[in-house]
């Protein structure tokens, strides 16, 4: 246990160094326990149980699986959807998981208590600070895909003022000078700027760039504040519909198949309880497999309850959006787009937000996705 030691007091001591260099970043002590009753559990009313043991003359029957606590940390997002459908529809507790959600609202909440094993689990996006924290001797693991812009899943994008595409606004060569707002100096969302903004010959630098949560981008749009918004869904479609903005370009039109979010493992959850975190693997891809069934192959049964569970517990509390905006993407099999993160790491290397070149490839442990689909078999 002298390397947890050491690790703890690595992050303890090291994190704050981690932020990007740029722009300096608030200080986040580390999130508070969220009360019970906005942490649900995977065990609902029924905690989960150490099954029965097989009766007389079924000895050669497999043992179950031992019972195992695993706490994570999410955001209660559109993209958290896998790890939201697997609890709702009992998927770790046919694993002897018992599962505890803890809410942290941002990748830079979630970076220390992963870091120091407060959480085994965690999704969110990849940014500087991981790979600075990296870097230092922090290991942190991407093991799965928790959200990507793609064809016809291309949850984030650009939004602009709805008078100045009256005007003629039309593109990157017209928001020169302009102010946009994105959630985070450092994060995905920068780099996927500036490639937007390479397609009219200029660079996110020429942007009057400012820092604003998504929840806050719809009023400042419609009062003038900010010129143009890099959203995410439900925030988009809502926009668009109230006639304060029009969408400039989905993601996946400037970043194809940007990988915006990745679920992680805490190393010691990876390394000292490899059987566990097999098992909430397996029920995170079938969950994700579910998701994929209702919204890719619209699975007319199956639908309209994985709509309920997400109504139930992300943001997006209205069934009807559903239908009129873009989704996540969510990899069946767990695969993580290494080259968009890869293109993201360069751009924060090329703008000082990283102080080393940290390989990506070292960050990403694909053993548990891929034990996971050897247990679900191919998905059709």
């Amino acid at each position: 246990m002298r390397w947890r030691l050491l690790l703890l007091g690595v992050v303890l001591a090291g994190l704050a160094a981690c932020a990007p260099a740029p722009r300096a970043a608030p200080s986040v002590p580390p999130p508070a326990a969220a009360a019970a009753s906005e942490r649900p559990s995977s065990a609902g009313a029924a905690p989960a149980a150490t099954a029965p043991a097989a009766p007389a003359g079924e000895g050669d029957r497999a043992a179950p699986p031992a019972p195992a606590a695993v706490k994570v940390g999410l955001a209660y997002t559109a993209s958290d959807a896998g790890l939201l459908i697997a609890m709702d529809r009992g998927h770790y507790q046919e694993q002897n998981l018992q599962v505890d959600f803890e809410k942290i609202e941002s990748a830079a909440n979630l970076l220390p208590p992963l870091g120091a094993a407060q959480v085994d689990v965690g999704g969110n996006a990849l940014t500087p600070g991981y790979l600075n924290a990296w870097a230092r001797g922090v290991r942190i693991r991407v093991v799965a895909d928790k959200g990507h812009n793609g064809p016809g899943f291309s949850y984030q994008g650009l939004v602009v003022r709805k008078d100045l595409w009256d005007s003629g606004v039309r593109g990157p060569a017209d928001l020169k000078g302009r102010r946009l707002a994105l959630p985070s100096f450092g994060s995905g969302a920068e780099p996927a700027i500036d490639r937007f903004m390479r397609q009219g010959g200029l660079r996110v630098s020429d942007l009057d760039l400012t820092q604003l949560a998504f929840g806050d981008m719809p009023g400042a749009l419609a009062g003038g504040q900010i010129d143009v918004a890099h959203s995410t869904e439900p925030f988009i479609t809502r926009m668009a519909a109230d006639g304060s903005g029009v969408i400039l370009a989905r993601e996946n039109d400037y970043s194809p198949n940007h990988q915006s979010a990745v679920l992680y493992y805490a190393e010691p959850f990876a390394a000292e309880r490899v059987d566990v975190a097999r098992r909430f693997m397996v029920a995170y891809l079938q969950a994700v497999r579910e998701y994929n069934d209702a919204f890719r192959k619209h699975d007319p049964a199956l639908r309209p309850e994985i709509v309920s569970i997400l109504s139930k517990y992300t943001t997006v509390k209205d069934p009807a959006l559903y239908d009129r905006m873009q989704l996540a993407g969510l990899d069946p099999d767990g695969e993580v787009n290494v080259e968009s993160l890869r293109a993201d790491a360069e751009y924060w290397l090329e703008n000082n937000y990283q102080e080393e070149r940290t390989p990506v490839d070292e960050l990403i442990d694909r053993s548990f996705a891929q034990y996971a689909r050897q247990q679900l078999g191919p998905y059709q």
